[in-house]
């Protein structure tokens, strides 16, 4: 089972089921002010036509309270991400004080060290299969950038994950997401060491260099809302089911960077004059992208790409489902939907390359043809 499968599926629901003890009562009566909130601080807030409450990390606690013992809460209107409502794992409301629940934080435990070792095994199978003495070895030109990209978009990842996870174990949420990008940071140190030992590796100073900004990223979107509207995003489809090369070196997916393009996502209507603004959907997102195709020697050459693609943000598309299909149902929906906005869907693409005129695609990265024409 990938980790992606477990992240998506088998971790929400581990965590409805568990997650039903957290809380005293199911939805804790909060009052009207708060200190915390996830819109703009700056003078960014002006431009998107929002307010500007205080910043996430630093907020002091305030008079929100929950009646009969329960947790103190952020109010959901203030609990937003990019402009629109947050979801947490569970359905529940983020947490201004932990209440850790020793159920789900075990589970959390459990499911955080089951896909290292997962993920060990698997490469130990594969890319670190034989063993050496430790070494450093810099390899900033490696996969022509494609592999540094990789490693922002890969703590990043691992820190929202390990964040989600400890939010609905019941901490505080800026405790769990400064917590998340340490455990994203862990993660990929380890992933650093095991390269250093491998025969056909060693450790890169560079590689750990983009673990830390792409863990760091994830901490300053917490504190820094603009930077929500810019969202790191993958796409993974193999090469060879559109016609190109996979990486002759290539032993497993993760390796396999002739099949990976790494996008920015900004989300354009808050980035817009308001004129403008009021015409565009609140789903429609910009990315810019780039990967590699061909590369390895028995390939040929390599072919850089950059990629101007349309974007969509699947929150702002697809409804809240808990009104819809209640709990636990719509809660995990919203979650995953959440989730999902971090995987580069196939859409409209320009793309650019060193060795062919641009190209335009209908659902990038695929090549569509429909009569002699090619989209």
């Amino acid at each position: 089972m990938s980790c992606d499968l477990v992240c998506r599926w088998v971790v929400p629901l581990a965590f409805v089921v568990l997650g039903n003890t957290s809380y005293a009562v199911e939805e804790p009566i909060v009052g009207t002010k708060s200190g915390v909130a996830l819109l703009p601080t700056s003078s960014s807030a002006e431009h998107c036509g929002m307010a500007a409450p205080a910043d996430l990390l630093t907020a002091q606690p305030d008079d929100t309270v929950a009646t009969f013992g329960a947790p103190r809460t952020i109010p959901w209107q203030e609990f937003t991400w990019a402009g629109h409502q947050r979801y947490t794992i569970d359905g529940q409301p983020s947490l201004l004080e932990s209440r850790i629940n020793p159920y789900t934080l075990s589970a959390a435990g459990s499911i955080y060290i089951g896909i290292m070792v997962g993920l060990h095994l698997y490469q130990k199978a594969t890319i670190w299969n034989e063993r050496a003495e430790f070494r450093v070895i810099e390899d900033g030109s490696y996969a022509r950038g494609v592999d540094k990209l990789g490693h922002i978009y890969g703590a990043y990842i691992m820190s929202y994950y390990s964040g989600e996870l400890l939010q609905g174990a019941g901490v505080a949420h800026r405790h769990a997401m400064l917590y998340g990008a340490l455990m994203g940071i862990v993660y990929q140190s380890y992933v650093e060491f095991e390269d250093g030992v491998g025969k056909d590796w060693g450790f890169s100073p560079s590689d750990f260099a983009f673990d830390i900004i792409g863990a760091s990223y994830f901490l300053l979107q917490q504190s820094i809302p603009f930077l929500q509207y810019f969202s790191p995003k993958w796409s993974y489809v193999p090469a060879h089911w559109y016609g190109e090369a996979e990486r002759a070196e290539g032993r497993t997916f993760i390796d396999d960077y002739s099949s990976s393009t790494f996008f920015l996502s900004a989300k354009l209507r808050p980035l817009l004059p308001e004129p403008v603004r009021q015409v565009v959907p609140p789903w429609l997102a910009l990315g810019i992208g780039y990967g590699v195709r061909g590369l390895g020697g028995n390939n040929g050459y390599s072919d850089r790409r950059i990629a101007l693609s349309l974007d969509v943000d699947l929150v702002e598309l697809l409804p809240n489902f808990e009104p819809l299909l209640g709990r636990p149902v719509g809660s995990v929906l919203n979650w995953l939907a959440q989730s999902f906005n971090y995987f580069k869907l196939p859409t409209p693409t320009l793309e650019w390359s060193e060795h062919h005129p641009p190209r335009v695609y209908l659902l990038y990265p695929f090549k569509i043809r429909l009569g002699g024409v090619r989209l």
